[in-house]
């Protein structure tokens, strides 16, 4: 770690290596305690940690940084990380930044919007010794679930000399996973494409018999391969690091990466597997639904759903499983699984939660369950917050909009009026979906110029939440056939909280419909 003089600043970053990302511990949570997978630190020279993060980790940060030498700076939804910094650095100081894990783009931004701050590198070390090539092994996925094998992959890159470092981008390309990391399907490598019948793979994970036009080489080999290139070597600026960019003698940036396209718009054989997964997705939320009862902790919740899914055939989660029990349901990320959080009967479950099957691709839903209460039945302020954005979810689905930011405006003004009770609708409407969970395109955010595609799989999640109170967030994934929202999830919404006074006969008619599919899986 760099040693800091007077008005020189260090950038924490949330992941320690851009490109291995799920793999090492963060940096930034080793410093302060948050363990959000979004937010940046900065470090005076004094030791002490600004850390800035987005209205989604507001409440996690404070929490979580609590009694250690952290001053969280929340930023708001309209604005990212460098306008922030722009305000917070001095002119003429010095901002170092990590190497390894900084993506070209943000470099770039950087240079271009911080006018007079010096900026200057960093490096982290990378430890490759911890791998154990006999206990992480990787997985081919079956040709019935790629539908493309490697090969014909190849031929439709077209780009002769393009260096792949983005983790998804080299399971998809040649049909392997690992899930050996919780969380995450893909494994520590970096793929040289050279033309359309060779690639070289570097990588310390043990393979299963792979296609004769791939090389395989040890990580350790990857910088001079690189550096002893003297021909044009081709990088998406938006995934490569600094580090890998400055091995690079002639490097130049594609417009548009092959693989991204290739990977946001599935086949036919992945979205059949997708349908088989969400349904296993499903059946683990019914089995789930089932065991829950008063005196049992978050932490018992969770494991509960845990076995659930693993007993559908998921080999691991896709995400770390939240589950919030009441006021803790108002922490949007929150992560905890408290052993000490006790549900009662009245209270509420909020379950965002997802796996990963056979194919090695993510699934997603969120579902605010209640503890029955035999007295008085559901809160009615939970019924009217649990409605609300049940009606955002039903006209975002049906809706015909096919703009990503439009359609995330459309929730974000039925949501809007409830922020006058002390409830927001801090984050985007959803996100693209593919081997990780997050996988863009498509970003249903506020502002994004994308544009929903056949075969684009997404998530659509409004949510409202207030701080201390409680928070409803109600997701669906779903995929785009023929140009019409198809939905992958289908499970109920949970009747004891609906109050059906705030519905239209369009949105019951929807609900119905959707309850009934719901039901008719249910009996499958």
């Amino acid at each position: 770690m760099q040693k800091l003089k007077e008005n020189e600043f260090l950038l924490l970053k949330s992941k320690d290596d851009y490109s291995f990302e799920h793999y090492k511990k963060s940096p930034l949570t080793e410093k302060t305690g948050f363990f959000g997978t979004a937010g940046e630190g900065v470090i005076n020279h004094k030791g002490k940690i600004f850390l800035f993060v987005d209205p989604r980790y507001h409440i996690q940060a404070s929490i979580q940084t609590k009694e250690k030498n952290v001053s969280v700076i929340k930023m708001g939804s309209q604005y990212g990380l460098i306008y922030y910094l722009k305000e917070f650095l001095p002119e003429n100081s010095t901002l170092y930044i990590p190497k390894n894990s900084t993506r070209y783009t943000f470099f770039e931004r950087l240079k271009k919007e911080l006018n007079g701050v010096n900026i200057l590198f960093y490096e982290t070390k990378e430890d490759y010794s911890s791998i154990d090539n006999e206990k992480e092994p990787v997985f081919e996925v079956p040709p019935k679930i790629a539908g493309i094998n490697t090969e014909k992959k190849f031929t439709k890159i077209k780009i002769k000399n393009l260096l792949l470092t983005n983790q998804d981008e080299i399971c998809y390309i040649l049909n392997l996973r690992s899930y050996k990391t919780n969380n995450c399907a893909n494994f520590r490598a970096k793929l040289f494409i050279k033309n359309e019948t060779e690639g070289v793979l570097f990588t310390d994970y043990k393979l299963p018999n792979i296609s004769d036009m791939i090389k395989i080489k040890p990580i350790k080999e990857f910088e001079k391969f690189i550096s002893d290139t003297k021909e044009e070597i081709f990088v998406d600026k938006n995934s490569i690091s600094i580090k890998d960019f400055n091995l690079i003698k002639n490097p130049v940036f594609i417009k548009n990466n092959p693989v991204v396209k290739m990977m946001s718009a599935k086949n036919k054989a992945e979205i059949k597997h997708f349908i088989d997964s969400f349904e296993r997705l499903d059946i683990a939320l019914y089995n789930f639904k089932k065991q829950i009862k008063e005196g049992l902790s978050e932490f018992e919740l969770t494991e509960i759903f845990e076995k659930e899914l693993i007993k559908t055939g998921a080999k691991c989660t896709s995400f770390k499983t939240i589950l919030a029990i009441k006021e803790n349901s108002g922490i949007i990320h929150y992560t905890a699984s408290s052993k000490d959080k006790i549900l009662k009967k009245g209270d509420i479950i909020l379950l965002d939660c997802g796996g990963y099957f056979e194919g090695g691709y993510a699934t997603d839903i969120t579902r605010v369950f209640l503890c029955e209460n035999d007295k008085n039945g559901a809160d009615e302020t939970v019924k009217k917050i649990y409605t609300a954005v049940l009606k955002a979810q039903l006209n975002a689905y049906h809706s015909n909009i096919l703009m990503c930011g439009e359609l995330h405006n459309l929730a974000d003004k039925m949501l809007k009026k409830y922020n006058k009770e002390g409830f927001f609708f801090p984050h985007g409407l959803g996100h693209g979906i593919g081997i990780s969970v997050h996988q863009a395109p498509p970003t249903l955010v506020k502002n994004s110029k994308d544009k929903l595609k056949n075969n684009n799989v997404f998530s659509i999640e409004p949510g409202l939440y207030k701080e201390g109170a409680f928070g409803i967030r109600l997701e669906n994934s779903v995929y785009l056939k023929d140009g019409k929202k198809t939905t992958l999830s289908k499970f109920p919404y949970e009747e004891s909280l609906i109050n059906y006074e705030m519905l239209n006969k369009k949105e019951i008619k929807w609900l119905n419909e959707w309850q009934n599919e719901a039901k008719i899986r249910k009996l499958k």
